[in-house]
């Protein structure tokens, strides 16, 4: 009886731990990656062809599985993009980068390093071989996959509007990755959030890794200095870049709400604002027409609006000059385009100004926004 019980403890430890690591992955002692260095764990996403989107979704994938690990695994990091020039293989072997995500296709077999590969998107995680953290890399994304929170995460990025499969229904449930973080900011405008979808989807195809030839960055596709006046610190953050956007429409229909009290024609003012920025919206109520590239935006959005609703519409495909240049910044006539109406760096917002609101006479520039948000 004596040696019945020890033995039995063993068994049950062999049956149990395998169903535990599958739900629960956060380690009770130091994780190998928690900081050690003394500066935050380093994770580069190489956004890899912006023409193939399923490669680009992947990044955004990605961005999400790192964050998951990172909660885990270390007391701080820095996700960022990769610069398509640089090669980050040297910063892995000499522990100045973790981690570094690069398309499956574009990676060869290099002496000192490791590549993880990844199922669920065309990817490989690439660290340095030998580094003590590289075997728990691999035990916590094989129990990983056995949670909840990677199948939900996965489910958005597989069967949102623009996927490979095109398997998209309006009926789905699922139009972006992103679909709380627009339902929640949706609330705060008042609209309907398909209609922010759509919006954020002629914006940056729901890329987080989009940027425009004038700068502009995320799902949102905000200029970096109004970004970070509406709270963004990461515009690589889904979330933050969402919430930053929806800020700024807000603002802006707080400023047009003077020119009228029609709630559908004051939204649709605030989405050519967003465009056009704020002076060119003003010199178009002065003027009475709206400019073409504006009223292209807008088509562009309401069909897209549409198609989110389920509701069918002929094959013509209506896209702004705006959305053509994010979906393709190789574009030069695109490019061309967004220069002629884009808003110039710096313009959108002053900061020290207070209670004014000033255009300048340059046709195009954004508002000199002084009114707090």
């Amino acid at each position: 009886m004596k040696r019945f019980f020890p033995r039995l403890a063993c068994v049950l430890a062999l049956i149990l731990l395998p169903v535990a690591g599958n739900r629960f992955f956060h380690s009770h002692g130091p994780s190998p990656f928690r900081n050690h260095t003394g500066r935050p764990l380093r994770c580069a996403i190489h956004p890899g062809d912006s023409m193939q989107l399923a490669t680009s979704l992947a990044v955004g994938l990605n961005y999400e599985f790192l964050r998951a690990f990172v909660k885990d695994h270390s007391d701080s990091a820095a996700i960022f993009l990769a610069d398509e020039k640089v090669s980050y293989l040297d910063s892995l072997l000499l522990d100045s980068l973790d981690i570094l995500v690069l398309p499956a296709s574009g990676y060869r077999d290099t002496a000192g390093l490791t590549a993880l590969p990844l199922e669920e998107s065309p990817v490989v995680w690439v660290y340095k071989s030998g580094h003590r953290g590289n075997r728990e890399l691999v035990r916590w994304f094989a129990r990983y996959k056995g949670t909840a929170e990677h199948d939900a995460t996965v489910n958005r990025f597989s069967k949102c509007y623009g996927a490979p499969d095109n398997a998209w229904r309006a009926d789905s449930g699922i139009i972006s990755p992103y679909d709380e973080a627009l339902k929640t900011s949706a609330k705060t405008l008042g609209w309907d959030w398909k209609l922010l979808a759509a919006l954020a989807w002629s914006e940056s195809k729901f890329l987080i890794q989009a940027e425009s030839p004038r700068g502009a960055l995320g799902i949102m596709q905000m200029m970096p200095v109004t970004a970070k006046r509406f709270g963004v610190n990461d515009p690589l953050d889904p979330e933050q870049n969402i919430q930053a956007g929806t800020r700024y429409l807000a603002f802006l229909k707080k400023m047009l709400s003077m020119y009228s009290e029609d709630p559908e024609i004051l939204k649709w003012m605030t989405i050519g604002a967003y465009n056009s920025g704020g002076g060119r919206a003003l010199q178009d109520l002065e003027s009475g027409e709206t400019g073409p590239a504006t009223g292209a935006y807008i088509k562009a959005i309401t069909r897209q609006y549409r198609i989110f609703q389920g509701i069918k519409e002929p094959e013509t495909i209506l896209l702004s000059p705006d959305s053509l240049s994010r979906v393709n910044p190789r574009d030069e006539h695109a490019r061309d385009q967004e220069q002629k109406h884009d808003d110039h760096e710096g313009d959108d917002i002053g900061e020290n100004d207070h209670g004014d609101i000033d255009v300048d006479g340059d046709k195009g520039d954004e508002v000199i926004l002084g009114i707090e948000p």
